[in-house]
């Protein structure tokens, strides 16, 4: 069984690829606790994993942690992805195809593999990044807005007076107090850029373009975007199912590599001995063949020239 980690700024979404099939996703807040203790209480109950893929945004200290901690649980080494030019099909429009963040070169993968069709793809996360790929796999480049919560910190933490935004399930478009005031403006701003990108794409793909959602504050701001925006909040973690798929089991702890060795190293001497005993036969049977043939010929010659002088006797 693998397991698939998407680390974002905010939050960790996970997965388990078992016989190749997603099973239910998970997320969990990486700031509320430890790290290492939000791991154990999220993964202490997966014991047959073979193989850990990473999607990390969050900086190097949580790649830190992810790994003594999946190395004393599991030993075993997770595979940390980077973006690249071109895999799956998808050509990266970056020159340094690296600085493309992971999640964002994941989810053109995804998207790219779902269906064979130009598609945009919204990212609401701690920053909104709208990226595009075209039918033919060629990832177009993309943009980077401040998100909602950005935004309200913005808000709270250079205005007098403003507290920061607890998030209310009724929404109105029009304010009664100053909290429900900046949910509402910055829930706004958000939604009506992404409507003028929306409306710029699809004049230049000939509306011949899908559009898809994702990210921790999609369904935030879904209400108030037009309906044939597609929601997929799985979409990081699917594009790590395609390199799970691809790779092969990762390094345990140098013990196993070892045994692993010595089997190897065994079965290559039984082979070898296999390969030769035919090799053996057929030297043999080389030699005795012309040998068998000689001592036939000698007889015969023998057994003509005995009757021959028999003939002549009786003559």
């Amino acid at each position: 069984m693998k397991l698939l980690v998407d680390i974002g700024n905010s939050r960790i979404k996970w997965t388990t690829l078992d016989s190749g099939r997603f099973t239910e996703s998970h997320s969990f807040d990486r700031k509320k606790t430890g790290i290492k203790t939000a791991f154990t209480n999220e993964w202490k109950e997966l014991t047959d994993i073979d193989s850990v893929f990473v999607s990390n945004v969050g900086g190097d200290k949580i790649a830190e942690h992810l790994t003594d901690w999946s190395e004393k649980k599991w030993q075993i080494t997770p595979k940390f992805i980077s973006s690249e030019q071109k895999r799956f099909g998808v050509t990266n429009a970056y020159q340094q195809a690296d600085k493309l963040g992971v999640d964002r070169w994941l989810a053109l993968i995804a998207a790219r593999q779902h269906a064979r069709q130009a598609t945009c793809i919204i990212d609401c996360g701690t920053a909104i990044t709208i990226d595009v790929v075209t039918k033919y796999g060629a990832h177009q480049g993309g943009m980077i807005l401040p998100g909602i919560t950005l935004m309200r910190h913005a808000l709270t933490s250079n205005t007098s007076n403003l507290t920061d935004v607890i998030e209310e399930k009724e929404f109105k478009t029009l304010a009664v107090n100053t909290q429900s005031a900046v949910q509402c403006g910055t829930l706004y701003m958000v939604t009506a850029s992404l409507e003028r990108i929306v409306d710029d794409l699809n004049e230049q793909f000939n509306n011949r373009i899908r559009f898809i959602i994702t990210g921790g504050d999609a369904e935030l701001v879904m209400p108030l975007l037009p309906s044939f925006i597609a929601h997929y909040p799985d979409i990081v973690l699917k594009g790590l199912g395609y390199y799970a798929r691809q790779g092969d089991r990762q390094p345990r702890k140098p013990e196993a590599v070892e045994e692993k060795k010595a089997v190897e190293t065994t079965q290559g001497a039984d082979d070898k001995i296999a390969a030769e005993k035919p090799k053996a036969v057929e030297e043999t049977k080389a030699v005795e063949e012309p040998k068998a043939v000689e001592e036939t010929k000698a007889v015969e010659e023998t057994k003509a020239v005995e009757e021959t002088k028999a003939v002549e006797e009786t003559k």
